[in-house]
């Protein structure tokens, strides 16, 4: 059975401009669009909440 590829880092797609950035995945900081100034990523004690579309696993 294939595991699900598991990385550190996402594209993720802002959902208020669309703009598209790398964040990590395990973000300890709030993460901004570079952009709009959006909250694309936003630390929630391990595993980043992510509030954007994940586009693909990098890395």
């Amino acid at each position: 059975m294939p595991h699900a590829k598991k990385g550190k880092f996402a594209k993720v797609k802002c959902k208020d401009c669309s703009n598209e950035q790398i964040v990590f995945l395990h973000a300890a900081t709030m993460v901004k669009c570079e952009i709009c100034g959006a909250t694309i990523a936003k630390p929630a004690g391990g595993k980043a909440e992510i509030r954007g579309e994940i586009v693909e696993i990098v890395g």
